[in-house]
């Protein structure tokens, strides 16, 4: 049935096979499939080194782009308090002036008040004195007593409309 001679023959067999296929593939394939694997590792170490690299300088980039940045809010800062103090001092001069023109006008105002003021005193000087003369004028035409004078001057007053 089973014989060990034929097993033993194919195990040898199998074996030279195998040798004659290593030595093939050594003579052909190993050499270009170890270079390939060379090349690709180093490709790969490369890419891994240039990654680390891009890292590192990612890394110095982000820092100097933070430094830059903290700079600007400084000066962005210094450039708001700078026009805040500006804006308070322009502030303060337009309060200033508005009170100068303020006071300008009160000022006029009253100049204006005592300048109306004396005209109507005037005016009324002026009314007093004619309606003064009047009453003379009309005592001495008539020539009454003193008590009738005194009555017709009161009413030549309460004519005028003066109390």
């Amino acid at each position: 049935m089973f014989e060990l001679r034929v097993f033993e023959n194919i195990f040898f067999w199998a074996i030279i096979n195998f040798l004659i296929l290593y030595l093939i593939y050594k003579k052909f394939f190993f050499q270009r499939v170890t270079q390939f694997m060379e090349k690709r590792s180093q490709m790969i170490q490369d890419q891994l080194d240039f990654a680390a690299k891009s890292k590192e300088e990612a890394i110095k980039l982000k820092e100097e782009y933070e430094n830059i940045l903290a700079q600007a809010h400084a000066k962005a800062n210094e450039i708001v308090e700078s026009a805040t103090l500006e804006a308070q001092k322009q502030a303060a001069e337009i309060i200033e002036n508005a009170k100068l023109e303020a006071n300008r006008i009160i000022e006029d105002a009253l100049r204006q008040f005592e300048i109306e003021k004396k005209k109507q005193i005037n005016e009324l000087k002026n009314q007093f004195v004619s309606i003064a003369l009047l009453a003379a004028s009309k005592v001495i035409e008539k020539n009454l007593n003193t008590e009738e004078n005194k009555k017709m001057v009161e009413n030549i007053f309460d004519e005028a409309g003066v109390a």
